[in-house]
This record gives C-alpha cells, structure tokens and sequence, in this order.
C-alpha cells in the first residue's frame, strides 16, 4: 500500500503529536507544515512549511490534513480544506459553538468530503471491547452510567492568566472525553442538570464540577470531576493512555455502568451477573467475569488508521461533525444549567431535522 500523503495544519503541542503518529504509521508519510507563525516543527521534521493555505494546496499534491491549529480556526480551516477536496482529520472541538459548527456542516453536505473529528478516546480498544459487552446485551437495559475524573492539577498550572478565568475550567477542556464516551456507550443524553465550585482556589474558574443528565433510553448518568481533588480515578490515570502527562492507577476504574441484568467497570472491563437460573435479588451473590483490556496500544495510530479508511471511503467516521456537534451542544447546555440551576433540555437541531 502507498502512504497517503498527509499535512499538519498547525505546529502546536497536538499538531506535533499528529506529526510523530504520521511519521511512526506505515503507511502515511509527512509531506508538508503549514503554520503561518514557526518553520520550527518544519524543520524539526524535515519538510516544508507553508504559511499560507493556498500555497501549500498549489505546491503539494495531499491525500489528507490533519487541522490542528487554534480552535478559532477550526471551522474557516475544515471548509478551505473541503473547497479542494482533501478529507480532513479535524482537531476536537470541531468548533467554538453549535452556531459555527453548523455553518461548517452545511458546507459539508454541499462539497461532500469526509471529515474525521479528532476525539481521540473513541479509538481506545478498550472502549470498542466495553461496547461489544453491552450490545450483546451483558448488562441488559442499562439504568445507570457513573463517571469519576478527579486529579489535582499542580498550582503552576495557574500561572497562565487564561487558566484562571472562566471558560477554562474542567467542563470545557477535560470532560468533553468522558461526555462523549458516556454519549457513545449508551446513546444520546436528553436533559442535563449541573453545579460547580469554586471553594478550592477561589478563582473565576470552577474547579470542581457535578453533571446529572438523562439519556434519552431512560437510563440516569451522573459525572463528578475536579482539578483539586486528590484520587486514583480518571481516563488517564485508568487507561495508561497517556503516560507522559499522568502518572497512572491502572488496577482502578472510572466508569461504572449498570443494567437490569449486569454491571461494568471501565476500563478494566470487569463485569457482574447472577448465576444463571437463579433469582435475581440482592440477597444473591454476583458472580465477577472479567475481559483482558487492550492497553498495549497508540490510540493515535488507531485513529489515524480509521482516517486512512475514510480517505479511501472504506468506512465512515466514527466521531463525524454531525456527531461532534453534540458535544458541543451538551457543553453549552450544562454550562446553561449551572449557571440558572435547572433543568435544561436538548433540542434537537435543525441539521438532524432536515435529514431525519
């Protein structure tokens, strides 16, 4: 197979990670940097870079970009991209609000390129093997999903003046992973409620978060998170899925979903039923099974893998704008319901209506 010829849109922290996926993937190659402030990334991998879009279109013949460059970015970036028609691997958050996410939605289904979003953690193993348990039913109907993510982020971290100010807290830059993930396990979320805190800092910034939402099956979710709260449980500290940034707890659990046959613990995969043949009762004993988690893996590579499949339009994305969007939505829906502490619901939007 010929590697497909792909450009970072972006020298930041993540376009480099996407450079030394494409570098380490067999069948990619780096072709091309576009960043219109560094030829650092450039040059640190030995290709040109381009500080303008356009240029970089005329000079080099692309199967693919990865948009990585600042959020504001995203939307205008994608569609410049669609307009020649290269497939996009698009950076999470596909845009800064629902609004701007379906200007660039409308632009898709008018040039018909496919567009990959970058939420990374649907490409975790782990998460594919969670899924297969409970489409087969393991659990029965699922009544209950409970997330944990809770670390201390050092006090340095302060030190920038945007980490301090509103916007910046655990909702917007952590927890739209796990309220993806918890979107993906077990369907779309109908309403959400939501409180924050301040109380550990003291800063603009919330640094301790409550969501309550209701999946649309009927089941009940719950995600506790805080950045100055000491714990074992979380995604990263769980998964060992990023070892350069967390330290990791890889015997503990961060999510616990529960039905009317069955419990599981994510990511450990470990999973409760009654004996066969017997009462279900809370006077009975559960019997504990348990799947080996696929931790020895690049999520990375994974996703980049699947973008390959989009590109020769072998399969379509498994986080596509249509999907993405909602996250977005959900963000601004909870950040709604904590502000006016009530209950506010989703309403489905206008793109979905047109398709339905």
């Amino acid at each position: 197979m010929q590697g497909k010829k792909i450009a970072i849109i972006g020298a930041g922290v993540m376009g480099k990670k996407h450079a030394q996926t494409i570098i380490k993937h067999p069948n990619t190659e780096l072709v091309a940097v576009s960043d219109p402030y560094s030829d650092a990334m450039a040059q640190e991998f030995n290709v040109p870079n381009y500080k303008d879009l356009e240029e970089l279109f005329n000079h080099v013949k692309l199967d693919g970009v990865v948009i990585a460059n600042p959020n504001r970015f995203h939307v205008s970036t994608a569609i410049q991209c669609m307009q020649h028609n290269i497939p996009c691997l698009l950076e999470k958050p596909l845009a800064i609000n629902t609004k701007e996410a379906l200007c660039l939605i409308e632009a898709q289904q008018k040039l018909n390129v496919p567009v990959l979003v970058g939420h990374h953690r649907r490409h975790n193993k782990i998460i594919q093997q969670a899924k297969e348990i409970i489409e087969a039913g393991t659990l029965g109907t699922i009544n209950t999903f409970n997330a944990l993510w809770s670390v201390y982020k050092p006090d340095s971290y302060f030190d920038i003046e945007w980490h301090r100010l509103a916007g910046a807290g655990v909702l917007a830059i952590n927890l739209v992973h796990d309220l993806d993930l918890m979107r993906y396990l077990n369907g779309e979320i109908e309403s959400v409620q939501a409180m924050t805190s301040n109380k550990n800092r003291n800063l603009e910034v919330e640094d301790t978060i409550s969501i309550l939402v209701r999946f649309k099956n009927g089941a009940l979710g719950t995600l506790l998170a805080s950045d100055a709260a000491v714990s074992p449980w979380g995604w990263d500290q769980n998964t060992e899925e990023n070892k350069d940034s967390f330290a990791v707890s890889p015997d503990q659990n961060c999510y616990f979903i529960s039905g009317s046959e069955g419990a599981l613990s994510v990511p450990n995969l470990e999973y409760w039923n009654y004996p066969k043949d017997q009462l279900k009762s809370w006077a009975v004993s559960l019997i504990k099974n348990k799947i080996e988690p696929n931790k020895e893996q690049d999520v990375y590579i994974n996703q980049l893998t699947h973008f390959i499949e989009v590109i020769e339009h072998k399969a379509k994305p498994i986080s596509s704008p249509e999907d993405a969007i909602l996250n977005i939505q959900l963000l601004e829906c909870i950040e709604q319901a904590a502000k006016n502490q009530n209950t506010v619901y989703i309403e489905q939007l206008n793109f979905l209506q047109k398709t339905a």
